[in-house]
């Protein structure tokens, strides 16, 4: 069997205009052979670069092969001005690509044009429109598996084809772990604790300003709790991969921080404390939405029929959602401050496309599936 190196799944065998293509169809990482990637146009420099790098003895080797079960080489590859881990098989002549990386790989467009007859390019753009209608019937049709059944029965969303990690999501964990730490050891005494250390806008400067950080910590129940663990550790992590622990942390504090002053601008008399890592987790869902716009969220409606929708789309229902609960907080009405989770939402949304704008992007590289010119 050709196993997925990450996940387990069995590859998917695709014919695209340069060659054939191997698709997980769980974490969506391609295995190309480099001959495909020539003709389908990637830069020669980059390439040649990266099969020296992998012919070294002191590389390291973490994933074998799907076809020959060899340790693969890890490869740092630059491709403009970010940095691409790349996974070779020197025995196969053959590239492994986590989700999203084939994208990044620098190819010359005349060399595309040139390799891809006008034909080859009408006949690839009709199989990527087939594959896709398939591949979309079957997910609408996808009930959810496992362990994912409790938090849909619950009216959660589920994440149904969650990205592939590189790593263990160490910076993610550590906060679920402190958040309940600090509950149990605030429960027997929630109310004084809250009024003490929860965020009050009309006495934002008390203890130092140090309850626009403690507030972060502090929940107002176990269904508050519960709730915003599950959507930390559900797409937190994916987040924390994508970002690494620095900067995953500073999105986190500044989606949080971001949502407090909101909150305290629109209610400067405001004397209940608020409380909940809400706005910061608010920040780390847009942040991942834009990151991973295609990924499919599935929900119960009505709680009868399952539903399927891409992670930006659900990110535009829950942008609605908060507009809606803003508008009712101003007027006086509701506990639960959807103005925190705008400002949390506002950071994400700014850091992902600032990251976006930054990084270099070259041109689409992908199989017949999304981009077919590239295999």
């Amino acid at each position: 069997m050709v196993a997925c190196p990450r996940c387990g799944e069995s590859l998917v065998k695709r014919m695209t205009p340069p060659g054939v293509v191997y698709v997980c169809p769980d974490c969506e990482g391609r295995h190309v052979a480099i001959p495909v990637l020539r003709k389908a146009g990637a830069r020669g420099n980059f390439l040649n670069r990266v099969w020296l790098d992998a012919k070294h003895d002191d590389v390291e080797r973490l994933l074998h092969c799907p076809h020959c079960h060899a340790a693969m080489a890890q490869v740092t590859a630059r491709a403009g001005d970010h940095a691409l881990d790349l996974d070779v098989c020197t025995y196969c002549n053959a590239i492994w690509f986590d989700h999203g990386e084939l994208r990044a790989v620098p190819r010359d467009p005349a060399h595309v044009s040139e390799t891809l007859s006008l034909k080859a390019r009408e006949q690839a753009a009709l199989l990527a429109l087939q594959t896709q209608t398939e591949k979309d019937a079957a997910t609408a049709e996808s009930l959810p598996e496992g362990w994912h059944w409790l938090p849909a029965i619950l009216g959660l969303p589920v994440e149904c084809d969650e990205p592939a990690l590189r790593g263990r999501p160490w910076i993610t964990w550590s906060i679920a772990a402190a958040l309940v730490l600090v509950f149990a050891a605030t429960a027997f005494s929630l109310e004084p604790v809250v009024e003490q250390w929860g965020f009050i806008p009309a006495l934002w400067s008390r203890h130092g300003g140090l309850t626009l950080a403690t507030s972060f910590f502090l929940h107002a129940g176990v269904l508050h709790l519960l709730s915003n663990l599950y959507f930390f550790l559900v797409f937190g992590d994916n987040v924390e991969d994508r970002l690494g622990p620095l900067f995953f942390v500073l999105l986190l504090a500044g989606s949080h921080l971001a949502g407090a002053v909101v909150h305290g601008l629109f209610s400067p008399g405001a004397t209940l404390p608020c409380v909940g890592a809400s706005a910061g987790i608010s920040g780390v869902l847009a942040y991942y939405a834009l990151t991973y716009p295609m990924a499919r969220i599935g929900f119960f409606l009505w709680m009868v029929r399952w539903v399927q929708l891409p992670a930006i789309v659900m990110l535009a229902l829950f942008l609605l959602t908060e507009f809606l609960g803003a508008w009712q907080q101003v007027s006086g009405f509701g506990d639960v401050s959807s103005l925190a989770h705008l400002g949390g939402l506002a950071v994400g949304i700014g850091a992902a496309l600032a990251v976006r704008m930054t990084r270099n992007r070259p041109m689409d590289f992908e199989t017949s599936q999304e981009d077919p010119p590239a295999g």
